[in-house]
């Protein structure tokens, strides 16, 4: 039996329901969905191996402390109605669904912990780690079960946070975490631990952030690529992202879907008007995988109150797939 324990306030076990879909056979592999291949089991009973799970972390308690539309809370069980008739290509048997950790009671800082908590659990099962959000407040509590899984397994790791957003996160929070701080908090626990972290942005809106947050970015030592940079000539930019991977024993890789063009991704918290689109991210997500130091994924900010005929949900799901894959 595992040992991975979370606190059961913050935390709801996967239901089958949540995943439904087309049949077009129930017993060809080579006819399978989403749905047909996905196993439900509790975090708690985890054990050894390094099959794919999937973590929700539903809450949008920060985008509302940041100002933003809520409504990501949402983003998990929506994500897995939408994608349970994409097509399965895998030989192997699937992926386990081990459900969602929540904010009880608005309680963000606690549940970043347990979900911290839940990732380590995981990574030193051997797993292989997805999480899908919920705010980008989901990275911080991602994060903390990284760093906190390399210090006892490799206390000489050099992480990488590789993130693709229109915004750099590294907001001041005042003691008070959100969906604009993840990165700046990370960056201030990296320190504090005495970890070695470097973080670079893809995709970066000079138009949504401030002055004082590319000040911060160039104290940090953050590289970015800006939008428009990615789409004029998105092989220079590539190339500063492989150089960045090169420089990392590991990366953790993180999407927010404010990143993507408004048209592609309307059910954001923060819609952006001149996005990316999903090409530039999958090319990033291909070099991350060839490069073979990816520890763990997450994909944030899916807002399905905006939502427009499932369209975010599916591009977060083409994420997964290629995660997957």
């Amino acid at each position: 039996m595992s040992a991975l324990s979370i606190n059961p306030d913050f935390y709801e076990k996967p239901d089958k329901n949540w995943w439904s879909g087309r049949v077009d056979s129930e017993n060809d592999p080579d006819q399978c969905r989403y749905h047909q291949v996905v196993k439900c089991a509790p975090i708690t009973e985890m054990e050894k191996g390094n099959e794919i799970t999937l973590l929700g972390f539903a809450s949008d308690v920060g985008v509302a402390r940041n100002g933003g539309r809520v409504g990501a809370s949402q983003g998990p069980v929506e994500f897995r109605k939408a994608i349970g008739s994409l097509c399965w290509h895998r030989a192997d048997s699937g992926f386990t669904d081990v459900g969602n950790i929540f904010p009880d009671a608005g309680k963000l800082e606690v549940a970043q912990q347990q979900l911290g908590k839940g990732i380590e659990g995981l990574l030193k099962l051997g797993k292989r780690t997805f999480v899908i959000g919920g705010g980008h407040e989901t990275a911080f509590g991602h994060y903390l079960g990284i760093a906190s899984f390399l210090k006892q397994s490799n206390p000489k790791a050099k992480l990488g946070i590789l993130n693709i957003d229109a915004h750099f996160d590294l907001r001041p929070n005042n003691g008070i975490a959100h969906s604009g701080s993840p990165f700046l908090q990370a960056h201030e626990y990296a320190e504090e631990h005495n970890l070695d972290l470097k973080y670079f942005v893809y995709g970066i809106n000079r138009d949504n952030n401030t002055a004082s947050l590319f000040e911060t970015a160039n104290e940090l030592g953050t590289e970015f690529c800006g939008n428009l940079e990615i789409m004029n000539s998105e092989k220079e930019s590539l190339e500063r992202v492989r150089k960045f991977i090169q420089s990392r024993t590991h990366i953790y890789f993180t999407i927010c879907l404010d990143v993507f063009n408004s048209a592609t991704a309307p059910g954001v918290s923060a819609p952006a008007w001149s996005g990316i689109e999903l090409h530039h991210a999958l090319r990033v997500l291909h070099l991350v995988k060839k490069s073979g130091k990816l520890i763990s994924m997450d994909v944030c900010e899916l807002n399905p109150k905006y939502d427009e005929q499932g369209r975010t949900a599916k591009l977060a799901g083409s994420l997964f797939t290629e995660f997957l894959i």
